[in-house]
């Protein structure tokens, strides 16, 4: 494994320095200032393919600049584009395969060893929480979808928001003065209905007699299922949903998952005030 970028060979190694392990990983590190000509040139790739004494028609580059993606494919290379900005995949067009987030790459799709960290669908996370009171979202999840979503405010998340990508999700949900419930969430877009704004819409797999609008609602992040998709009807859409909700329950029963249904951060919602 190799990393080329257009950075000075000093300025990434002051990045990657301060990370036990990062150095390591790479047998070949090429900066900007080792070649004649930066990206969108080919050079810096074909150099880091010399360096590891390689045919550069064997690499997979992953990247997330054009400028990355045109010096990749002029290469010769195989060319996985990650876009750095939300809603940009349509300007990469000439790389291989756009995806979402590095949570979805399959190396196993370009003849190189899968992954082993997935489990009945899921993607194991660190775990992350999230909360706040519920608020009423744009109508749809009960009326449109059948599906009752407890949607919390973006408001002051946008850093957790921006670190993590647009999917479907699931964990815990802790709400005030009821229980602790699987859920499924979805934070994104959502392409079917083109959101103007990331949202975040946790389904919590219970049903509930009555709404509960401005009770806090405490998440456990544990897991990621799938990215943000595009769905040719309602029916599609509908259906996927439900699979997601499928795949969140019986993952939520493994161990791995499990134990952080006593989580604090859950336990701390239960004691909040209506």
């Amino acid at each position: 494994m190799a990393l080329a970028s257009n950075s000075s060979r000093s300025n990434i190694e002051a990045k990657i320095f301060h990370h036990a392990g990062w150095k390591e990983s790479f047998s070949a590190i090429v900066g900007g200032d080792e070649v004649k000509a930066g990206k969108p040139s080919p050079e810096i790739f074909l150099e880091a393919a010399k360096r590891l004494n390689m045919d550069p028609s064997s690499f997979l580059v992953i990247e997330d600049s054009i400028p990355g993606v045109t010096a990749g494919k002029a290469a010769g290379m195989a060319v996985v584009a990650v876009p750095s900005l939300a809603k940009q995949s349509h300007l990469y067009t000439s790389a291989d395969e756009v995806i979402n987030s590095l949570l979805d790459l399959q190396l196993e799709k370009w003849g190189l060893p899968a992954f082993q960290d997935r489990i009945e669908g899921t993607l194991p996370l660190e775990p992350w929480c999230i909360g706040g009171p519920v608020i009423k979202g744009f109508g749809r999840g009960s009326k449109v979808l059948g599906i009752p979503t407890a949607n919390l405010s973006p408001e002051g998340y946008s850093a957790i928001l921006s670190e993590h990508p647009a999917g479907v999700y699931f964990g815990w949900a802790g709400l005030s003065g009821r229980g602790v419930y699987k859920m499924v969430m979805s934070i994104g877009w959502n392409p079917f209905f083109n959101n103007t704004e990331k949202t975040i819409e946790p389904w919590l797999l219970h049903d509930f007699n009555e709404d509960f609008y401005g009770e806090e609602l405490h998440l456990v992040v544990v897991g990621y299922i799938r990215p943000e998709a595009t769905f040719s009807s309602l029916e599609a859409l509908i259906a996927k949903i439900h699979e997601d909700r499928k795949i969140a329950e019986r993952a939520l029963e493994l161990p791995q998952y499990l134990k952080y249904k006593d989580d604090p951060y859950l336990e701390s919602s239960l004691h909040q005030e209506n």
